[in-house]
């Protein structure tokens, strides 16, 4: 396992227990496992000799709560976006900074495929906004600039200079 399937298996939504087991079978030392997952040495230890003492065919306690039943299988590929209800969503962040925009984003930013979309972060939110949004904004702040019908600045001074020219 390379470091960037080990960064997956560390962002997934497996129990940290199963992420612990993966990287250890892929050979990661525990330290390095505690670090990948952010948690205690002693936590990444527990869980790998509680499983010894189990004997491996059951990873799960004989006292106490399990986490799941489910053992961690194979590469763990996580889900880019979790829908959370109320247009709420879990958005994955991959190793190279990237996310997935929801579908339902997409379509009402009018995003066919590949596209833009503008970002602001204002504390400790981050706010995208569809670029249709962002020249309906462009477009009320240029508002007081907009020609009205009346007589362009430009025609004004072409009819000067020519008034100009005729005097001479």
């Amino acid at each position: 396992m390379d470091r960037n399937q080990a960064m997956q298996v560390a962002v997934s939504d497996a129990t940290v227990s199963d992420k612990i087991r993966a990287l250890d079978s892929a050979g990661y030392p525990r330290a390095e496992i505690a670090k990948l997952l952010n948690k205690r040495y002693q936590h990444v230890r527990n869980v790998l000799e509680g499983d010894k003492l189990r004997g491996a065919a059951d990873p799960s306690p004989t006292h106490g709560v399990a986490e799941t039943s489910r053992r961690f299988e194979g590469a763990y590929v996580p889900r880019d976006v979790e829908d959370r209800g109320g247009g709420a969503y879990r958005l994955t962040v991959r190793p190279d900074g990237s996310v997935m925009l929801p579908e339902a984003v997409r379509a009402a930013f009018g995003l066919n495929g590949a596209g833009a979309v503008l970002a602001r972060l204002e504390g400790e939110e981050f706010k995208l906004i569809s670029t249709a949004t962002a020249w309906r904004r462009i477009d009320g702040l240029m508002a007081p600039y907009k020609w009205n019908g009346g007589p362009m600045a430009s025609d004004e001074l072409i009819a000067e200079r020519r008034a100009e020219a005729e005097r001479e």
